[in-house]
């Protein structure tokens, strides 16, 4: 693998810039009056740019995923082809969980078929722990790189950002493996 110019140590306080500028919006800024298909599409890819491709590479928001959820009835049909802020709720969370969690992972765990009411409260602690997941980030990320930057200094920048990428990866693949045995765990015990 080749690396651009860019060290690690300039790479790190622009993904901490990165990460801190992507807030879910509160529950009241969402729109509620009426969006079409791709009006929907363009506000999702806003206000979560940071995912827009999913694991496989794929776009994370499509019309056609939007048509998928409707149709496994992971959310609301739209209201005479416009989607309203119930609708864009579901959106922003799913597309969130669907960057680590499956489909039928996510199924488990979110509520579907539920009053507004209830829908605003989940969202609304989804959105603070989003928040609080960031910058715990921030936090992991400043701690990890400043390890790596000041650890063997006899290695290249390439080693470095290298042995960053793979704590990074590695971290993420922890956190992956803990949420599905979770799920596992709680659909098992919700069987029982």
């Amino acid at each position: 693998m080749e690396f651009n110019e860019k060290t690690l140590e300039e790479w790190l306080p622009y993904w901490k810039e990165y990460v801190s500028n992507y807030r879910l919006p509160d529950w009241e800024s969402i729109p509620d009056f009426g969006l079409y298909m791709e009006q929907v599409v363009t506000y999702i890819r806003d206000k979560i740019g940071y995912a827009k491709v999913g694991p496989d590479g794929a776009e994370i928001i499509t019309a056609s995923a939007i048509n998928n959820y409707v149709r496994k009835k992971l959310m609301p049909a739209p209201v005479k082809k416009r989607y309203y802020r119930v609708h864009i709720a579901y959106l922003l969370v799913l597309c969130i969980l669907k960057q680590s969690l499956t489909i039928s992972e996510i199924c488990k765990l979110f509520p579907n078929e539920v009053a507004d009411e209830d829908l605003r409260v989940f969202y609304t602690a989804f959105a603070d722990q989003h928040a609080k997941a960031a910058d715990y980030f921030i936090r992991r990320l400043e701690d990890d790189g400043n390890r790596v930057l000041h650890s063997d200094l006899s290695e290249t920048p390439y080693d470095r950002m290298s042995r960053f990428i793979l704590n990074m990866a590695i971290l993420s693949s922890f956190a992956k493996l803990i949420s599905e045995k979770l799920i596992e765990y709680n659909s098992t015990d919700k069987e029982s």
